[in-house]
């Protein structure tokens, strides 16, 4: 009788743990709206099919614009209150989201960043960034610029949203890219990744100085406003490059519009972040690096397919 208790307590222990295994974790990601935002949608549809392909559960909460920053910062304390396993987080402003990140901390769910980061002096908040080198990728387009108009001429820059480090980082780089090459660089606002903002902070520098050789986009999700802008403006002939590497910056290549993009790989941010999460999760965090990157690719017309 107590060898048949002894083996039935040992079944219902293995049952147990593979009902446990069966069901999976469950893995939250919270990033700004991916409506009208073809990087932002293939990013979470590559970390939705990641997590799902491993079995677990999906959870994800998305802000209603690109610059919704408290909302996203109250989505993701709902995560940690539900318990999620493991966080993934695309942060809209590299400050607001600090204080959050502490509290997944004291909870103990890992964190993994993609895309965009937060304020340097935090890696103790997350296993690993997951991102386009943004500064690297803005020099190169800085670099391409410059070697486009021939080392002289106006630019301006139409950059992200105000607090958004990617943003930031490649406006900076495109700066860092176009230094000492002979481009002047006469005005630089935020188009806060919108078509209209971009339109309406185009047409202010442009009307503010008409002469302009250059434009470099923060994101090829700003380009028909900065298109529009030019037209509105009977400006021709500028040599624009942006940054993403969308299909529809890519169409925008191809019918002669934009010189440039500047190709980042959202499903391989997104594959590699639900990746390094696992690894945390089991608890195989050593030797992992606080940046990784994913990598960049200018696209022309000699190479846009």
């Amino acid at each position: 009788m107590k060898k048949l208790l002894a083996t039935l307590l040992v079944l219902m222990l293995v049952l147990c743990a593979s009902f446990a295994s069966a069901e999976g974790l469950t893995i939250g990601y919270s990033t700004k709206t991916i409506t009208n935002d073809a990087f932002q949608l293939s990013l979470h549809d590559a970390i939705k099919a990641a997590v799902e392909a491993n079995g677990d559960t999906f959870v994800s909460v998305i802000a209603e614009s690109q610059t919704a920053v408290a909302t996203q910062v109250s989505q993701i304390e709902d995560l940690i209150n539900q318990g999620v396993d493991g966080l993934l987080v695309n942060p809209m402003d590299s400050n607001a989201c600090i204080q959050v990140l502490e509290k997944a901390k004291e909870a103990g769910i890992p964190v993994v960043l993609v895309d965009q980061g937060i304020e340097e002096g935090h890696e103790d908040l997350y296993v690993t960034f997951i991102s386009t080198d943004n500064y690297a990728g803005g020099q190169s387009a800085g670099e391409r610029m410059a070697e486009v108009l021939g080392g002289e001429g106006n630019v301006i820059i139409v950059r992200g949203a105000n607090g958004s480090q990617a943003g930031d980082d490649r406006a900076e780089g495109f700066k860092a890219g176009i230094e000492g090459t002979g481009l002047e660089l006469i005005n630089e606002q935020p188009g806060d990744w919108v078509v209209d903002k971009a339109m309406q902070v185009t047409e202010n520098m442009i009307q503010a100085n008409p002469d302009i050789q250059g434009i470099f986009c923060c994101s090829d999700n700003m380009l028909p406003g900065i298109l529009q802008a030019l037209n509105n403006n009977d400006i021709e002939g500028v040599t624009i490059i942006s940054f993403d590497g969308s299909d529809a910056g890519i169409d925008m290549i191809k019918d002669g519009s934009v010189y440039g993009t500047v190709a980042q790989f959202p499903e391989t941010i997104g594959q590699w972040g639900v990746d390094y999460l696992m690894k945390a999760i089991n608890g195989e965090t050593e030797g992992i690096e606080s940046f990784i990157d994913a990598g960049t690719e200018i696209i022309d017309a000699t190479n846009a397919e």
